[in-house]
């Protein structure tokens, strides 16, 4: 149901939408001109090691592809306690996010497209931080909670029986290791990432935004020249949250939709009007000419590709990518702000 609340905002605001693209200079480009120090505006289609930082809220990370030294990946994970995660290098909506429990399974990796390996944070709470840059403050104009799936042992179902009783027969045939009989107290995840159309759900608490938070955030956003966008975290409570205690998972660049939006106690109405303050604040940030990439028409066409396949499209991407320095784990090397 938020799935379609969202297209049928968007549907709605289609001739807004059209009148403000009207005055562009190309095509899709405010996409480059709010993010300008970010490659393609931190779309979906840009590698994510592009969007992270150096130094914490960041997570370490480890780029590989199919001749990355196995060597370095047993040292990266040496380092960092399993489990780890591995995601792709290009994508979104949590494509192709798993969970790699020990070392068994990481000698079993066959990196089909390029991927990146990070620490796995066991924190309870997700969060979505939706920031804007007003000068050189940046502002947080939403900021959502996200409770993934997820049971509680009591030391005598099996894990196959909580999910069953939590979730329905369905979403228990799913399960590995459903046999196990977690004990009383131990809570199981059964997500790796958030999902809305795999059940997680959103609350919008931005009225819980505290000058630590801001703070905390306006860090991370100046490591990568952040102008808008979001930051996806975990955190081991709220409270730690509103100190500025949480690590960074994702960043995303434009658009960075408004996570509030997915917030079952929105009606269709409220969701239209967040919509479109969420793109006109969009609008607003990306001024024009602030990108010097002009090639946006080459942006449509990638975009359009990865709607339609995207993994074939991240795979003809990784091409571009230097396989040296994904190879070595080296950290990315960026140039110099544009704009």
């Amino acid at each position: 149901m938020q799935k379609v609340h969202l297209i049928l905002s968007h549907l709605y605001l289609l001739p807004w939408f059209a009148r403000r693209f009207v005055g562009c200079e190309l095509p899709l480009r405010p996409f480059l001109d709010a993010n300008p120090c970010l490659e393609l505006g931190g779309l979906p289609i840009a590698p994510k090691h592009t969007r992270y930082g150096d130094a914490p809220p960041y997570l370490p990370s480890l780029m590989i592809d199919a001749t990355t030294d196995p060597a370095s990946i047993s040292e990266f994970a040496d380092a960092h306690a399993f489990p780890l995660v591995l995601k792709p290098l290009f994508g979104a909506h949590s494509r192709g996010v798993r969970k790699v429990p020990n070392r068994r399974e990481l000698q079993k990796i066959s990196a089909e497209e390029p991927m990146i390996l990070q620490p796995y944070v066991d924190a309870p709470k997700e969060y979505g931080i939706n920031v804007l840059r007003v000068g050189s403050r940046v502002k947080i104009y939403g900021l959502t909670e996200i409770t993934l799936r997820a049971v509680w042992g009591d030391g005598t179902r099996t894990l196959n029986a909580l999910v069953r009783d939590e979730y329905g027969t369905d979403q228990a045939d799913l399960i590995d290791d459903g046999a196990w009989v977690p004990d009383d107290g131990c809570r199981v995840p059964l997500q790796t990432a958030a999902d809305v159309q795999a059940g997680s759900s959103f609350r919008d608490i931005t009225d819980e935004v505290t000058p630590a938070l801001r703070e905390a955030c306006q860090e991370a956003a100046d490591q990568i020249d952040l102008r808008f966008g979001r930051f996806d975290v975990k955190a081991q409570s709220l409270e730690a949250l509103k100190d500025g205690d949480f690590h960074v998972m994702e960043v995303n660049g434009s658009p960075s939709l408004d996570l509030t939006l997915y917030d079952a106690d929105y009606s269709l109405c409220v969701k239209i009007e967040r919509l479109r303050a969420h793109w006109n604040q969009f609008f607003q940030q990306a001024q024009p000419c602030r990108s010097c990439d002009r090639n946006s028409w080459g942006l449509l066409s990638h975009l359009l590709w990865y709607v339609l396949s995207p993994k074939e499209c991240a795979i003809s991407s990784w091409n571009e990518v230097d396989d040296g320095e994904l190879a070595s784990g080296a950290e990315p090397k960026r140039g110099a702000p544009r704009g």
